[in-house]
């Protein structure tokens, strides 16, 4: 008998699920709730429990807008027919053991046992007080636990009170505790680490823009080795940060951003503690007091640069950090030494081998070897020694140890080779404004080209230097500045050190300055040579053979930021392969890029740069011939074009082009036709700016005509 009464018992515990689709269960029946109403009814009620669900609460709840007159009747004929399912057998009421009457309302009888919300809120509440014990691994676990319990956000099937507060604060819980619970793990349990992500995933579903979780999955994707996705978790947030609200990431987003690249570098929990700086041991590294914005795929490709755990050696000892004056090449090489310094324990050692100087010659090798070797404690006879003797003391000096040699500002790849280490334990970051091609093909060298800022990121700097409150205060004139900087973080710094130190100047009167082509690098320049971006573009320009000086110069006629070789020859006068050569020397100082095949652009503070140069260095006749072999090399070119893809219509009759001119030349009807596509927008400006050149109306019939037959076979 009492096994009989036992088992009636237990056939009569209903459980509950809340955390996801509301169900209801008699053993293993799932019961029939009923209607839509009834089913909120009993959310609520569970919402509520173990406390009780007020008559006006449920009214106010269940009905959207004004609740009939028969409102009260309604709820209570919902809990007659609730009580009748969940204790078919009741006979009355007072004697009922599931859904009670409770003070101007009803409450219904669960527990930790019986309602799995009760159960997830234990569970939390029981995780929370061993956290302040300090068992961090057992509350780790209670945690998980309890967000085992979530399937998903409370739903009652086919109602729509799951837009109520009430409903949407159980799934702040859930948001909660799943930060808690990443916390704990992280800390504590890392084995646990896979199964919080997936919480962190669902929690992002319906919180896309909470900072919080996305630095959580950032470090959790961290601990489990996958850094590359990490940092695309960062790039997703914080172009949906600015795209969708407008703002930045916050504080604890960009800790997360910059704990994630310092994750890597970290030493081996067994490795031997880091050395103090001692004699033969220096710490040279510049202070990294300039602050590091954005950069993530440069700093990642550093990182790669690193052994892994359990690597003998790294897959190259040298990587070199290449680009334009002014684009923070010596800022990224000193932060990322700065990050990975534990990682090389017998020191970091920095040589400013002078390459684009404001004052000083270009550091000999052997000069900078010295320095190596005197930071090292190494006696070296430099008077007597041979190079290749200077050379052998170099290598055995570094060999055995664990280095980091940054060599800053390298005027070319034979000033830099005699300096890179041969031991697998060291490792060499160098920085030019030189494309150093030859030391990958010499000494296996990583190639990190550093590129302007993206408009974010430039925003970001901003910032940093001038406080929140102004950038949103002048976000438009912000937003100017960074894009006529050209995103280059030198021009940035100076521009925000002038707003900085004028703090009632508007933003929108130093972009008003920036827009002026005669004001512009006077905005950006100082007295101070290093920090001057007009001074740090002639260096750059002071290291140019005079052919492609001029070159450089005559570009900033060009109407375009983009140009291809024929018309650069046509400005310039001289041959394609002079031209070409001149070319890829100023593309190897980075005054020029090719960003698409064949065409190449400049950085428009470099133009305007140019310009000064030009018009102090170019007499009117030079700067005039110039322009005149310029349009007609649009013109013969143009010309050339609409003869092969309008060969029925007639045709101006062309008068033999000047010297020096150098017309495009097209090996077919596909060609032609790409070529008007990328001069769609350059041949009309042209058409409209000739007159007052010389030849000026005759030019502008000839290329109109030639244009309009161009545009009319291509579809334009």
């Amino acid at each position: 008998m009492r096994n009989g009464k036992a088992s009636r018992e237990m056939d009569t515990t209903v459980r509950y699920s809340i955390l996801g689709t509301v169900r209801a269960m008699r053993g293993d029946t799932e019961i029939d709730l009923g209607p839509p109403k009834r089913l909120a009814l009993l959310t609520l009620l569970l919402l509520r429990a173990p406390g009780p669900l007020t008559l006006s609460e449920a009214v106010d709840i269940l009905w959207d807008e004004e609740p009939p007159t028969s409102a009260v009747n309604v709820v209570h004929r919902h809990i007659g027919a609730l009580r009748r399912t969940l204790e078919p057998e009741l006979r009355s009421r007072t004697n009922a053991e599931h859904l009670v009457r409770a003070a101007d309302g009803y409450r219904l009888l669960v527990d930790t046992s019986t309602s799995d919300l009760l159960r997830f809120r234990d569970l939390r509440a029981q995780a929370q007080l061993t956290v302040k014990g300090g068992a961090l691994e057992e509350a780790a676990q209670d945690f998980v636990e309890a967000l085992r319990l979530w399937r998903g956000p409370v739903v009652a099937a086919g109602t729509s009170v799951a837009r109520h507060p009430v409903f949407v604060s159980v799934g702040h819980e859930f948001v909660a505790t799943a930060k808690e619970a990443a916390d704990a793990v992280l800390t504590a349990a890392p084995a646990l680490t896979e199964e919080v992500l997936t919480v962190l995933r669902r929690a992002m579903e319906s919180h896309p823009f909470d900072e919080a979780l996305h630095s959580r999955m950032i470090a959790a994707l961290a601990v489990t080795g996958r850094q590359a996705e990490a940092l695309q978790q960062f790039e997703s947030i914080r172009r949906a940060l600015a795209e969708e609200l407008g703002v930045e990431p916050g504080p604890e987003l960009r800790a997360a951003q910059q704990h994630l690249l310092q994750r890597r570098v970290s030493r081996d929990p067994d490795a031997p503690a880091r050395h103090p700086v001692e004699a033969g041991r220096p710490a040279q590294l510049p202070a990294d007091c300039v602050p590091i914005v954005g950069r993530q795929q440069a700093l990642g490709q550093c990182l790669e640069l690193l052994p892994l755990k359990g690597e003998c050696q790294p897959p190259t000892m040298t990587a070199a950090i290449c680009g334009m004056a002014g684009v923070g090449k010596t800022t990224l090489a000193v932060h990322w030494g700065h990050m990975v310094a534990d990682h090389f324990p017998d020191g970091q050692i920095y040589v400013d081998l002078q390459g684009h100087h404001a004052s000083q010659s270009p550091l000999d090798p052997a000069e900078a070897i010295a320095e190596v070797l005197g930071a090292l404690g190494v006696e070296n006879n430099r008077s007597h020694a041979s190079a290749a003797a200077l050379a052998a003391t170099y290598r055995t000096a570094l060999g055995g140890r664990r280095l980091l040699l940054v060599l800053d500002d390298a005027v070319d790849c034979e000033q830099v080779r005699p300096l890179l280490p041969a031991t697998p334990g060291c490792l060499a970051i160098v920085t030019s404004r030189r494309r150093l091609e030859g030391l990958t093909v010499t000494d296996n060298a990583r190639i990190i080209t550093l590129d302007p800022m993206t408009r974010e990121e430039g925003l970001e700097l901003l910032d940093r230097r001038l406080g929140t409150d102004r950038i949103r205060a002048e976000h438009a004139a912000a937003e100017e500045i960074v894009e006529l900087c050209g995103g280059l973080p030198l021009a940035l710094a100076v521009a925000g050190t002038r707003a900085l130190v004028q703090p009632r100047l508007p933003l929108a009167s130093l972009a008003a300055r920036l827009q002026d082509p005669d004001d512009c690098l006077d905005a950006l320049s100082s007295r101070d040579a290093r920090t001057s971006t007009r001074s740090s573009f002639h260096r750059s320009y002071e290291a140019l053979g005079s052919s492609a000086a001029q070159l450089f110069r005559l570009l900033s006629l060009h109407p375009s930021r983009e140009i291809t070789v024929p018309a650069a020859a046509s400005l310039a006068g001289t041959d394609l392969r002079r031209t070409r050569q001149d070319v890829a020397e100023l593309m190897d100082h980075h005054l020029l890029v090719e960003l698409a095949a064949g065409r190449y652009t400049c950085h428009e503070l470099l133009r305007t740069y140019a310009m000064e140069l030009s018009s102090l260095l170019d007499s009117s006749t030079v700067r005039s011939e110039a322009l005149s072999r310029m349009l007609e090399h649009y013109l013969y070119s143009a010309d050339a074009a609409t003869a092969l893809l309008a060969p029925h219509h007639s045709t101006v009759i062309l008068p033999p082009p000047r010297p020096g001119v150098r017309p495009q030349r097209f090996s077919g009807r596909s060609d032609a036709a790409e070529w008007i596509v990328a001069e769609q927008y350059l041949l009309p400006e042209l058409v409209r700016c000739i007159g007052h050149y010389p030849r000026g109306e005759t030019f502008r019939r000839q290329l109109t005509s030639a244009l309009e037959m161009c545009l009319q076979s291509t579809g334009f």
